[in-house]
């Protein structure tokens, strides 16, 4: 008996997961990246020249009047759509004056705008041979190797620019980004905890490097315990530190509760809600916590204070349409989800989680409205997909249901971690089959098993769907077995048991799981007492059958039935 489809990542823990940040206020990002260059180079007569040193001579004052007036040619240039002479003018500029660094490294941002990661390589290689060359320049020419796929050169430069300013967080992560990519998950460990040695009494470097060993953990999961334990350490330091600003309390907040350290988030966050107690993010922020940690009291308790001080605000009535979600009052949940969006339609986490309540309430083509409505505003997200497909799905619309499965699963091409997972495949399988679209269907539930071999849910629909088509019988029956083993007490995985064992001659062993599962119903099944009768009437008890049969078509009309109960003796 295959089971009704299902929305998996729809519940509290799975909508917040997906939905974090939606109530943030303005926060420093993780590790920064390169910042955008000035439209002119630092001209300051002393800017380039290390404390301690002589005036410059006249000579090289008009070197670097030469090169800051050929850089303002090529800013002319480009402005003037002449791309090519504005290349020249600024490699000119830097030939001028090669160890004006400010200017190197502005000329070769310049040059990496405008996609010529050679030329800036060649310019960058040049500073990098001079003296006392910087980290800055050194980490650039890595992020230059890097654009054109020279990865050993790339690396090669992350870790100098490191040896000469091993605080620079962001050629920490690209370095680590590409020890990653090329499967050296034990080296980027190493260049983290030489990070890690630096910063010391520095809050922000520290919650920064906190993300960077949260970042290592997702995406290596055989270091997710290192990581994580590494990620607390950052933390504690930065803790230590005694941070006064509310945008990195709050980061802090969010990063304590994200290695499993509830009690310090939730006294980072109360101290920011009592010292500002106008914002209305740390409240927010602690009814999430509550409704991630299963404290929905106490996590209403904040909503309610939340909807009292901000009556215009749509937080509170969205988190209390994921706890009325979470609780399955799918109604409840569609009406505080849609006073959310009445309050705020640019409320883009909103969409997804009224259609998912929609669906839950049987509203398949409600939802599609709903989706429909967050497509004109916002870009394509995995979970409107996904919610479109299982719509369609529930509509009988399979072409648009496939559709919106493999645009869902486009979406969430290179995201770490990844949302197409074991339920992914199962549900596009299970909408294949139902469909019937079989050799897809197969396809995409052998998928889910392959990710999860003991997902019992596909090992279920997969075996009940193959004893069906009377194939694969033995391999069938291996699966819903194991179904079985993981919930003894299913009725429909004991319905696949009992269909797979009258398929294979075993009709006393399959009276056996049909009665079983007739009794564990919470109300009668059509197909149950179908499959039940064909089994009793195969063993010859043809009035038991024809009763069964009768009652099987009074829940459910079917003309095979019926076709049954009119030829039996």
């Amino acid at each position: 008996m295959r089971r009704g489809l299902i929305i998996h990542g729809l519940s509290v823990a799975g909508a917040l997961l997906l939905l974090q940040g939606c109530a943030q206020a303005p926060a420093k990002g993780a590790v920064s990246s390169w910042k955008p260059h000035p439209r002119t180079p630092a001209s300051d007569r002393s800017s380039n020249r290390p404390a301690g040193t002589p005036e410059m001579s006249e000579a090289e004052l008009e070197r670097r009047a030469q090169a800051h007036a050929t850089f303002a040619a090529g800013l002319v240039a480009q402005d003037n759509d002449a791309p090519e002479k504005a290349y020249e003018f600024f490699e000119k500029s830097v030939d001028h004056d090669p160890s004006n660094e400010p200017l190197v490294l502005d000329v070769a941002r310049h040059l990496l705008d405008r996609k010529q990661p050679g030329r800036a390589a060649a310019l960058l290689k040049r500073a990098a041979a001079q003296p006392g060359a910087s980290g800055a320049v050194r980490s650039l020419l890595g992020v230059s190797y890097a654009r054109l796929g020279r990865t050993t050169e790339a690396m090669a430069a992350y870790r100098e620019a490191l040896r000469v300013a091993p605080d620079l967080l962001p050629t920490t992560q690209a370095l680590m980004d590409l020890l990653l990519t090329g499967k050296r998950a034990d080296e980027a460990l190493k260049v983290l905890d030489d990070a890690a040695r630096q910063g010391a009494g520095n809050a922000v470097y520290q919650v920064d490097l906190a993300d960077l060993f949260a970042q290592l953990g997702r995406r290596e999961p055989k270091l997710k315990d290192a990581a994580r334990t590494r990620s607390l350490a950052a933390l504690s330091k930065a803790a230590a530190a005694a941070p006064d600003d509310p945008g990195l309390l709050q980061r802090m907040g969010e990063r304590f509760e994200s290695v499993g350290e509830t009690a310090k988030a939730e006294e980072l966050f109360k101290t920011l809600r009592d010292r500002f107690p106008r914002n209305p993010v740390p409240t927010a922020k602690l009814a999430e916590l509550y409704l991630r940690n299963g404290r929905t009291q106490e996590a209403r308790e904040q909503l309610e204070a939340l909807r009292r001080d901000n009556p215009a605000n749509p937080l509170p009535f969205y988190y209390l349409g994921l706890i009325a979600l979470e609780d399955k009052e799918y109604p409840r949940a569609v009406e505080q989800f849609e006073r959310a969006l009445l309050l705020d339609p640019g409320f883009e986490p909103v969409y997804a989680d009224l259609a998912a309540a929609q669906l839950s309430t049987e509203q398949p083509a409600e939802a599609l409205a709903t989706l429909e409505k967050a497509k004109s505003r916002f870009v394509p997200d995995f979970r409107r997909l996904y919610i479109a497909a299982l719509a369609h799905g529930r509509l009988k619309r399979p072409d648009e249901a496939s559709a919106d499965f493999q645009a869902a699963e486009k979406a969430d091409e290179g995201k770490i971690p990844s949302l197409v997972d074991h339920r992914f495949f199962f549900q596009f399988g299970a909408m294949l089959e139902q469909a019937g679209r079989f050799e897809a269907a197969d396809t995409h539930l052998q998928k889910a098993l392959a990710i999860q071999p003991d997902y019992d849910e596909a090992l279920n629909h997969l075996g009940y769907s193959w004893a069906d088509r009377g194939i694969h019988l033995d391999q069938a029956l291996d699966m819903i077995e194991r179904a079985v083993k993981a919930e003894p007490e299913n009725p429909a995985y004991l319905d696949s048991l009992g269909w797979i064992r009258f398929k294979t001659g075993r009709f006393a062993d399959a009276v056996e799981a049909l009665e079983k599962a007739v009794k564990l119903l919470p109300q009668p099944d059509a197909t149950v007492l179908d499959h039940l009768a064909d089994v009793l009437s195969a063993l010859g008890r043809k009035d038991e059958a024809k009763e069964l049969w009768r009652r099987s078509i009074a829940i459910e009309a079917s003309d095979a039935v019926k076709r049954k109960l009119e030829a039996a003796p």
